[in-house]
């Protein structure tokens, strides 16, 4: 089986895995959440480490207490046009001179249930979701992961996917999105205020007025956490020009948990 060897290591995080993990002990000290058992699912972010590190962290940290027999990210995609959801024909993602194995047995599941795609080129150099795997390396106690990508679709099909993980019981749910791009810090900051409240209150119509480049899987995973009545909770929301002086064009950054 093949390895999906790392795109975007030395520059979203860092290759060396003494370096990786002293940044991920940071972000662990700094994210004010207790550990929890009954989180199904969380919402995180997905750029460069030193901008959405310290968000995604309040997720990761939240749901550490858990159980799980996969991770199973679902992760937009921005280099490769597309429409629909694919799996990768990967055995094992590498990151870090680290890895974790694939859960082929669902990852084949899921696929012919959902009538899915494999699309090689779409995991090749997608960044969205090689950004998780530290931080599922560090504070999920899984066996493996599954990773799907996805393109143009409806998010009612991929909620069917997540409903199914849902169902099952056995699996923590990743969602990978980064929120609004490039707008001035207040513009920034209004515009997903959007979807921090449709999360909060499970309205897809709101959320719709906010944007994100994984806004398929944030709607799916509220229509999904309504169907299965989950509670949803954000524990951070910041931008980059918390982070950095430039207040000019920034991106939005939030994690939320689904119990």
């Amino acid at each position: 089986m093949k390895t999906r060897f790392p795109a975007v290591e030395g520059s979203f995080y860092p290759s060396d895995l003494k370096e990786l993990n002293v940044m991920l002990d940071n972000f662990d000290r700094g994210a004010e959440v207790e550990s929890k058992d009954d989180v199904r699912a969380v919402i995180v972010p997905h750029a460069g480490l030193f901008f959405s590190g310290q968000t995604a962290a309040y997720a990761y940290k939240r749901a550490s207490g858990g159980n799980y027999r996969s991770a199973v990210i679902f992760a937009p995609s921005h280099r490769v046009a597309f429409y629909g959801i694919s799996g990768g024909d990967f055995g094992e993602y590498q990151f870090s001179g680290t890895s974790l194995k694939v859960n082929r047995e669902l990852q084949e599941k899921l696929t012919k249930n959902n009538g899915l795609l494999s699309i090689e080129q779409a995991h090749l150099y997608e960044h969205s979701a090689e950004v998780q795997l530290p931080f599922v390396k560090k504070y999920l106690n899984v066996e493996s992961i599954v990773v799907f990508v996805y393109g143009e679709t409806d998010h009612q099909k991929l909620s069917y996917v997540i409903d199914e993980l849902l169902d099952e019981g056995k699996d923590m749910i990743i969602v990978s999105t980064d929120l609004s791009h490039y707008h001035p810090y207040e513009k920034c900051i209004d515009t997903d205020r959007n979807v921090q409240e449709g999360i909060r209150r499970l309205d897809v119509g709101m959320i719709g007025r906010g944007e994100a480049c994984g806004m398929t899987g944030i709607k799916a995973m509220v229509t999904s956490a309504l169907n299965k009545k989950l509670r949803p909770e954000i524990l951070d929301y910041r931008n980059s020009g918390d982070i950095i002086s430039d207040r000019t064009g920034v991106v939005g950054y939030l994690s939320a948990v689904f119990m």
